[in-house]
């Protein structure tokens, strides 16, 4: 009941906005490159993600407390993870694009303590007399990144771009506990630092297709992770593809769905300053693996006034087969939504 109030409400704001034969980007609120720009053209974009995890995994089959507490002092329960990005694209030629995207993400992990496992407490040590609960949080800019978008083919229903991105670090990965009980002076775990801390490298390829109704598109896309970064580790490679559909309803209206595979490897290296037997986060072991997900999204397009030439997407998707590397939180479900500026 309350979703559809909320819909009503958006219509209700984007009615006199609505231009009655818009409809040009149909590519769905998660999607990052889909397309180059018109030479001399501007494109701003807001997006928002975010990401639940939930329970252990082994490999494909959910696993225990007990079974984590064999190896590691804390199990993970939950994570969630906000990320507010900031994206800027110029048409530097008919054919050349570049492509900038800042972040800013907010992290936050539940755990349970392993019984009789000693912490800091009001400045003095305790013992965990049961499976007490903890959580770890982390918060700033992450990454920036940086890309060139070159169109091989650039007709009027299909498109093909080869991209070429730069991952700057510049999210911090010397993130600590502060006075957390558990990680008091310590680094923590990979999973909450807010960057790689490496210069990564991210080629990919990208189909378009569109008719009146119908638009569909294919997508791969990588990233290299071959240095180590200055606490001598580095993330796995990843590779994302991506197949997508999307019908218009009315003009300023249309629909998707998404099939995304992922895989990426484990982190190859260690930070010394984290412990690798305190939650499975902390060992570069549990990183990467398999995973598919399917999304369905909406995109609305307005065209009038300060609004000319924007869209604004959401999406919402979750995974139907995940295989990860040692023990991991299963991912749970993903929400993006986005509002995009052309001038």
């Amino acid at each position: 009941m309350k979703s559809k109030c909320y819909l009503i409400i958006l219509l209700t704001f984007i009615h006199p906005l609505i231009s009655i034969g818009q409809g040009q980007d149909n590519s769905p609120a998660g999607v990052m490159i889909s397309h180059g720009h018109p030479k001399g053209g501007w494109m701003l974009s807001y997006s928002f993600m975010h990401m639940k995890m939930k329970d252990n995994l082994m490999g494909s089959t959910k696993v225990s407390d007990e079974k984590v507490f064999v190896d590691y002092l804390m199990s993970p329960q939950s994570m969630r993870m906000d990320m507010h990005m900031i994206m800027f694209m110029y048409g530097l030629t008919g054919r050349l694009s570049l492509m900038a995207m800042g972040s800013y993400i907010n992290s936050s992990m539940d755990m349970n303590m392993l019984p009789g496992t000693m912490h800091m407490h009001g400045g003095s040590m305790e013992m965990a007399s049961n499976s007490t609960n903890m959580n770890m949080t982390s918060s700033g800019f992450g990454d920036t990144k940086l890309w060139s978008i070159y169109k091989l083919l650039n007709g009027e229903s299909s498109s093909l771009v080869i991209s070429l991105g730069v991952n700057m670090p510049t999210g911090s990965i010397s993130v600590d506990g502060g006075n957390d009980p558990m990680f008091h002076g310590q680094r923590l775990p990979y999973m909450m630092q807010l960057g790689s801390g490496s210069v990564d490298f991210m080629p990919g390829l990208t189909y378009l297709k569109k008719s009146k109704k119908f638009a569909w598109s294919v997508q791969a896309l990588s990233v290299l992770r071959p240095m180590d970064n200055k606490f001598g580790y580095h993330y796995g490679n990843e590779v994302n593809l991506n197949a997508w559909t999307a019908y218009q309803i009315r003009p300023f209206l249309s629909a998707s769905l998404r099939a995304e595979g992922f895989n990426c490897g484990s982190v190859s290296g260690s930070d010394k300053k984290i412990y690798y037997a305190m939650e499975p986060d902390a060992d570069p072991r549990n990183y990467g693996g398999t995973k598919l997900n399917l999304h369905a999204g909406l995109n609305f397009y307005l065209d009038k006034g300060i609004f000319k030439e924007t869209k604004i997407g959401v999406e919402f998707g979750a995974p139907v087969y995940q295989k990860v590397n040692g023990i991991q939180l299963a991912y749970s479900h993903m929400l993006s939504a986005g509002i995009t500026k052309s001038f």
